[in-house]
């Protein structure tokens, strides 16, 4: 059969046929609308407290049952326990009040007799029906989720038998479904049942989306299909979705709801006999007949004259046509390319559900009315879907839907800067990142639709969605995080956007190229094609030196040497920004101790009671009642009005003598500026990794390694003055440049000049275990030394002692060759050569290569390290890794002043670690492949940090050795992917390699301090958090394994 698009052109794209094809597929989108969204008010939390049973008790003594908490720094009353009801009504029976009792004696309880519900906004939702609160909180997430799965289930199942039984049947079988199964729901009488209606739900409303959707995309053709898939069926479903609010404030009962949701689907049964089946899948099937009928009607409609013999075919097929092949789900990872562009749309397209359905789902609870936040949520997808349409019609794909993410990603970022005095405004920036987000959707249908050919278009389409469902169903539990910390959900949403963002760039490119009808018409990556250099083997030019000589030995041990103050000063921010105990500064005057004490309030913590960090009950009240002569015990403290910390705080000094924070008062409103202080160390990280690759790769490997390292020692010395905490940042920042270029110059240095065999032992066991000795060092400094200033200043005098090494150091001779400085290169291996007492030949290296000079030698840049696709591949894949080994290595090492028991052991027990898993990663790195080491390792420490969540809390010792095991795993995965990364790339530009990687690694560090922040709302998120980044590794490794260069 010749071209599909060719063999139809007569019927041309926009005729009555395509017309009533296209606006009956996108009306049949609408219910999904409905649908999708509707859990936002089914299951919506109201305002709620515990029941109290009004006999016997006044409205004072009912109002003060309710125990008062401050969430977010306002009072509110507790959703879960009140006081003891037998307490509360055997007070009032003698006669007392409820100012004369204080509270904070009376036992509390869980609420046995239910909970009373705000009726301000709903009349009944499944939440107050069901009591889906407190102990049964996680039921209502779990509500949205199992309609998710069943999503996820109907993309699986629904795209395989699209493809085996037609379009059209699975349309209208899916429609009925969904309508069907929604009005059987308002007689749900549990929440188990409506749970399982909603699953089948979820099943009906995927499967005739994605039915719809490849149905037109098979039919219509040219820009019309363009329409179609981008603007048409995505802008239906957004009318669908922006009519909910409207009948949700209409009906505020959620039966009635459910039944008003699922009238319209009755409309739809009478275009059975208007819409066609695909002729697209019926030419596959071997059904040309049928097909050539549905095309002579469409001519008909159109007013057009078809061909007699519309679908031709070849001699061999003539009479003898039979059904191709069926194709499964198997199918999508057949070969290497169709493989790799498999995963990474699996990615994109569950980052973009996480992001898509976790925003739409949120809107009940930001600020202002939940039914006008819904519509406007709804609304703003229609400029995004026009946007999208405009897109695919102008511009490539891989751009439009990377800027996209990048923009939805971005704009999260920005919502944690926004002060809370201005909650519009974060309403607004959480609608622009909704609004990038529909975009990128918009856009992923269109584009995996014309990736794959018709044979598997369904199926591929079906399995994204399937995956999709992943994104979407964890979306609920995702959004819930904010009850940790508000701006937790929009942290990790912007951070898979960005990384998605980037893989979309590895996709074939699919603008202004017809549909793929078969396997083999898949479009194709380039070949990898690495950098060559002009110099010959190095190896086999140098291999007289031997292995173990007196030069590579001196080299080695004064080059591991320099490692030793980084470990220094990596984490001395570990002592010097620790924050000691610490409570409000009570000025003594007229107060005696008991009051001092009890002006303090005491808060749970993890269970635990607590001193307030940043509270104090007014001050003036407390001086009254102590003038009065009342006793604390007196006095019900509770409702004594509470205020800020206006006289300062008061640190213990039983560990730290003087820290940043107990300097400056980095505590309360300014606590975020201590993981602040650590990231801008980790932002001069990044510049410093991509400034210095070039610097080296420019001027030489030795002379960048020693100006770094001054200039690092140079700058702590000057921090040690420092006279506010926006001084020290900005030298913390250049101290992170200077160290890391340090870092990577020594490393890349030793990589080239040593032999083979102490290559691989300086890139895993020496530079790595010397710089394990500093970190093991620095606790027991910071022991004696327990001022931060002082610190400092002994950390930076000890690098004096590197001076020296600059007469001892040689060059690379690799660099020098690359640069066409073949004859320093020869003396500098002449010199080696004498002093491991072997002869060397007159002419080390090839003419060819002592001819060239510097202006012959082409200069590298950034862009040839993602020159081609296989480069691009694989340098995105190192990023990747680099990064999410960061976020775990340097997470858990800067956490070791937050465990239970002495810091400074902690600190000294997490160097330790380091050891054995330097040891293990060298020994195994000689005889194991490099991508399964890798794999474990991560596995290893990702697995372990997942299990702390299951330790109770009485095992204090248990959770710190099972994070001491994680950070051996990270440890291990971090030796294995340097010598990876440096065995990748050649000469010419390893530096620049590895520099990058560093920087892609130091947003991983940049973010580590902000990951173990989160251990103040809850204990194990930080280790949950580095466990979620081991998949999204686990799945790059994937298609490392497929495509990148060993």
């Amino acid at each position: 059969m010749r071209d599909y698009e060719k063999t139809t052109a007569f019927l041309g794209q926009w005729g009555p046929f395509q017309q009533i094809v296209f606006f009956l597929l996108c009306a049949s989108t609408v219910p999904n609308g409905f649908s999708a969204f509707s859990v936002i008010f089914l299951a919506d939390i109201p305002a709620h407290h515990c029941q109290i049973p009004s006999v016997n008790l006044s409205e004072d003594w009912i109002r003060a049952s309710i125990p008062t908490k401050t969430v977010d720094g306002k009072p509110e009353l507790s959703k879960c326990t009140r006081y003891k009801l037998d307490v509360i009504r055997n007070l009032s029976a003698q006669g007392y009040e409820p100012q004369d009792v204080n509270f904070t004696d009376i036992e509390q309880e869980k609420c046995v007799d239910g909970w009373a519900y705000s009726k301000d906004i709903y009349q009944s939702t499944i939440v107050t029906e069901f009591d889906l609160v407190c102990d049964d909180e996680w039921k209502q997430p779990f509500t949205s989720s199992i309609y998710f799965i069943g999503v996820l289930c109907g993309s699986f199942f629904s795209g395989q038998i699209s493809d085996r039984f037609g379009r059209k049947p699975v349309l209208f079988v899916t429609m009925m479904v969904q309508t069907l199964f929604t009005f059987i729901q308002v007689f749900a009488t549990s929440w188990e049942l409506f749970s399982v209606l909603f699953f089948i739900v979820g099943l009906g409303q995927i499967s005739n989306y994605v039915a719809a959707f490849v149905l037109g995309t098979e039919i219509l053709s040219g820009n019309v299909r363009v329409l179609y898939s981008s603007l048409g069926v995505c802008l239906f479903f957004a009318i669908g979705y922006m009519i909910l609010p409207l009948m949700a404030f209409l009906i505020r009962n959620w039966r009635m709801l459910l039944i008003a949701l699922s009238v319209p689907g009755l409309i739809y049964i009478p275009l059975w006999w208007f819409i066609p089946e695909s002729p697209r899948w019926l030419v596959s099937q071997g059904r040309v007949e049928e097909a050539e009928a549905i095309v002579k009607n469409a001519a008909k409609k159109n007013k057009v004259i078809a061909p007699d013999v519309i679908f031709e075919e070849t001699g061999e097929e003539e009479g003898n046509m039979k059904p191709e092949e069926s194709s499964n789900v198997l199918d999508l990872m057949r070969t290497g390319d169709i493989r790799r562009t498999t995963l990474i749309l699996f990615l994109v397209w569950m980052t973009l559900s996480m992001g898509y359905f976790g925003l739409s789902l949120n809107t009940s609870r930001l600020h202002g009315d939940p039914y006008v936040n819904c519509f406007i949520s709804a609304a703003i997808e229609v400029p995004a879907y026009i946007t999208s349409w405009l897109s695919l019609r102008y511009l490539p794909r891989r751009v439009s839907s990377s800027a996209s993410m990048l923009l939805g990603g971005g704009v999260l970022y920005f919502i944690q800067l926004v002060p809370p005095s201005l909650p519009t405004l974060s309403v607004a920036l959480e609608m622009v990142g909704k609004f990038g987000i529909a975009i990128g959707t918009a856009l992923m249908f269109a584009y995996t639709g014309e990736l794959y050919p018709t044979v598997l278009r369904n199926t591929a389409v079906g399995s994204c969605a399937m995956v999709s469902r992943v994104g979407s169903a964890i979306a609920p539990y995702f959004i819930h995080l904010n009850v940790y910390h508000k701006h937790l959900p929009y942290i990790i949403l912007g951070s898979l956007c960005l990384v998605s963002s980037s893989t979309t760039l590895f996709l074939p490119e699919s603008f202004n190229r017809p549909l793929p009808e078969t396997i083999d018409q898949m479009q194709k990556r380039g070949s990898l094609a690495l950098i060559s250099t002009t110099m010959g083997d190095y190896e086999e030019d140098t291999a007289f030196l031997g292995q173990k000589g007196p030069f590579f030995i001196i080299f080695f041990l004064l080059l591991n040497a320099i490692y030793i103050s980084t470990g220094f000063h990596s984490f001395y921010i570990v002592f010097a920004g620790a924050s000691p105990s610490h409570h409000c500064q009570v000025p003594d005057g007229n107060l005696s101790e008991e009051w001092i004490k009890a002006s303090i309030p005491i808060e749970m913590v993890n269970g635990k009671p607590e001193p307030s960090k940043c509270w104090r009950y007014s001050l003036s009240t407390i001086r009254h009642f102590a003038a009065e002569g009342y006793n604390s015990g007196d006095v019900n403290l509770t409702d004594i009005a509470k205020e800020r910390c206006t006289e300062g705080w008061k640190y213990s000094t039983e560990i730290y003598h003087s820290t940043i924070v107990s300097e400056w008062d980095l505590v309360c409103e300014r606590q975020w500026r201590v993981p602040f202080a650590s990231s801008t160390l980790y932002m001069g990280y990044l510049l410093g990794s991509l400034v210095s690759g070039q610097l080296s790769d420019r001027f030489g490997r030795k002379k960048v390694l020693f100006a770094s390292l001054a200039l690092e020692s140079l700058i702590i010395f000057v921090q040690s003055f420092s006279q506010s905490w926006l001084v020290f940042c900005i030298l913390y920042f250049f101290v992170g440049a200077f160290q890391v270029s340090l870092y990577i110059t020594a490393f890349v240095l030793g990589t080239e000049v040593l032999s083979t065999s102490l290559r691989v032992l300086f890139t895993t066991l020496g530079a790595f275990l010397h710089y394990c000795i500093g970190y093991m060092v620095l606790p027991w400094i910071a022991f004696v030394i327990r001022d931060w200033r002082t610190l400092l200043r002994v950390l930076s005098g000890l690098t004096l002692v590197y001076i020296p090494l600059w007469w001892f150091i040689p060059e690379s001779p690799r660099w020098l060759i690359s640069q066409g400085r073949v004859e320093e290169a020869e003396a500098i291996v002449k010199d080696a050569a004498r002093k491991n007492k072997v002869t060397p030949p007159e002419i080390i290296f090839k003419e060819s290569e002592a001819s060239m000079t510097p202006s012959q030698l082409k200069k590298y840049s950034m862009m040839d390290v993602v020159k081609t696709s296989n480069m691009r591949c694989t340098t995105f894949m190192c990023l990747l890794l680099w990064m999410a080994i960061n976020i775990g290595y340097f997470g858990l090492s800067l956490n070791t002043s937050n465990l239970i028991g002495n810091p400074f052991l902690n600190c000294f027990l997490s160097a330790v670690t380091e050891v054995p898993a330097y040891v293990v990663a060298t020994v195994l790195l000689k005889s194991c492949p490099r991508r399964p080491l890798l794999s474990a390792f991560l596995s290893i420490g990702g697995g372990f940090l997942l299990l702390i969540q299951l330790i109770p809390d009485s095992l204090h010792a248990l959770s710190l050795a099972l994070e001491m095991a994680g950070k051996f795993g990270f440890t291990m995965s971090f030796t294995v992917v340097y010598i990876y990364t440096a065995e990748i790339y050649p000469t010419v530009v390893r530096n620049l390699g590895m520099g990058m990687c560093s920087s892609a690694a130091r947003i991983g560090s940049i973010t580590a301090p902000y990951i173990i922040f989160l251990g103040m709302l809850i204990v194990s998120l930080p280790r949950i958090q580095n466990e979620t980044m081991k998949p999204l590794v686990l799945i790059t490794f994937r298609v490392s394994v497929i495509s990148g260069p060993t």
